[in-house]
């Protein structure tokens, strides 16, 4: 029998909760070989905003579930993939924010409709609509006809000056990743106004400069990997093995320091943290450890 088959439901929605993030793909596989009658579990998961703040292990539960209902990719994933949304922005977990343009991708013109009033709900703030934002263009690889209409809201956007910095960096990174020429004034402009921050403060860090625009648009065809990441990746072995490896290094580095006399002179937390979130590590994987 493979393994997790005999399991029952519970069982193995119970593995979501105590393994932490060493859930392997044999446990996924069987989620989705179970089929949709677990989508509604999952959707309580994520749906459950005191999940997003529970302690190791349990945290990383609504994590799977919305990996898992990501998988899953079916209609009735949609409602549960926008409650995800909501709360892992108010939340900063970026395990969750980084792979949910690629999860609504899959779900394809469907949750365009949706996506779209929370992009344009101002009260859902800066970081939801711009994932809303993304997500959309996700879904736009495969419909040439609406990415023209997105990448006309996203120039709106970006060239708009009473939006949020950060909802104008996703609209003008939109319009790079489509290789917009339509909008490559905009995008230039953009880009000098990224220089400019920089040049005011040495330590801004711009999503693209006016010396890069070239660049970045040459070529043919959008420039997909962001859009259509793949999430599971999470459960491959190697990654597993990976991540448990930083997690030991780290908590090495903390005994250390809190065994070394005087000030602590260990990580910087206020660097970029090394999962590659772009998120300061102090408000990253730092907290989902410590």
């Amino acid at each position: 029998m493979p393994p997790f088959r005999s399991l029952s439901d519970d069982e193995l929605v119970d593995l979501l909760y105590t393994l932490g993030d060493r859930v392997p793909r044999d446990v996924v596989d069987e989620f989705l070989r179970r089929g949709p009658r677990m989508v509604p579990v999952l959707a309580g998961i994520v749906a459950d905003k005191a999940g997003w703040t529970q302690p190791l292990p349990e945290w990383w539960a609504v994590v799977h579930a919305t990996y898992l209902l990501g998988a899953f990719a079916v209609p009735e994933c949609l409602v549960p993939l926008l409650c995800a949304l909501r709360w892992a922005d108010a939340f900063d977990c970026d395990w969750v924010t980084e792979d949910l343009p690629s999860m609504f991708g899959r779900l394809g013109n469907g949750a365009a409709g949706a996506l779209s009033r929370v992009l344009e709900d101002v009260t859902a703030g800066p970081g939801a609509r711009s994932i809303a934002l993304a997500s959309l263009a996700a879904i736009a690889l495969d419909d040439p006809a609406f990415g023209r209409e997105l990448l006309d809201t996203a120039a709106r956007l970006a060239g708009d000056p009473g939006e949020a910095l950060y909802l104008r960096q996703t609209a003008a990174n939109v319009l790079v990743d489509f290789r917009s020429r339509r909008h490559e004034t905009l995008i230039r402009a953009f880009g000098r106004d990224e220089a400019e921050r920089r040049r005011d403060d040495p330590e801004y860090d711009g999503v693209f400069y006016d010396w890069e625009v070239d660049e970045l648009l040459a070529g043919s065809g959008p420039n997909a990997d962001y859009y259509r990441r793949d999430w599971l990746v999470f459960y491959d072995p190697d990654e597993i093995e990976r991540r448990q490896q930083r997690w030991r290094r780290e908590q090495e580095e903390d005994r250390a320091r809190e065994r070394a006399p005087g000030p602590p002179a260990g990580r910087d937390l206020s660097a970029p943290c090394p999962c590659g979130s772009g998120r300061p590590l102090a408000e990253c994987c730092y907290l989902k450890v410590h």
